[in-house]
């Protein structure tokens, strides 16, 4: 069987559910996304904010992480789905992932020692596949360093996955 020469882009629609974080490059939005045949999924969409839709730098910087962090495929980190524009401003289709992140567990009291090491554990494995993972497009290693580790950038899924 061979592949289709021409594949059809499908305009999607995008129906917000609500706001699940805001940073200082953008918010990320829970949304479901739904295709002009009815394929229909739930995911997070991470927006840049509006005052920084003209600096050619952070779009660019957004356009590349999305593009990197797509080419990964690793059990703990947040897999990207796509990358577009909504209103005119760079936006990135990521998984979403339903649970807490690390800050707010912190804040509930002390975690118990397995589950931290789990964590920790869960975290440098993400790390050490962002860094090492090879580009199936250059046959390189991506070396992607992630610059802002902290709780809150850590998720934990309502079934204990680490992302």
């Amino acid at each position: 069987m061979s592949a289709p020469s021409n594949v059809a882009h499908e305009p999607r629609r995008i129906s917000f559910v609500e706001a699940l974080g805001k940073g200082g490059f953008g918010a990320v939005y829970l949304a479901d996304i739904r295709s002009r045949t009815n394929f229909e999924q739930r995911l997070a969409v991470k927006v840049l904010n509006e005052e920084l839709g003209n600096n050619e730098e952070v779009v660019r910087r957004q356009r590349d992480e999305a593009r990197l962090l797509a080419q990964l495929n690793h059990d703990h980190i947040v897999k990207v789905f796509d990358l577009l524009e909504i209103d005119g401003r760079p936006a990135v289709l990521m998984e979403y992932v339903p649970g807490v992140d690390a800050n707010r567990l912190v804040r509930g009291g002390p975690m118990p020692a397995r589950a931290v090491l789990e964590v920790v554990a869960a975290i440098a494995s993400a790390l050490q596949a962002a860094y090492n993972t090879v580009s199936p497009f250059t046959g390189r290693p991506l070396h992607v360093v992630h610059r802002d580790i902290k709780p809150s950038n850590i998720l934990v899924s309502e079934h204990g996955t680490v992302k």
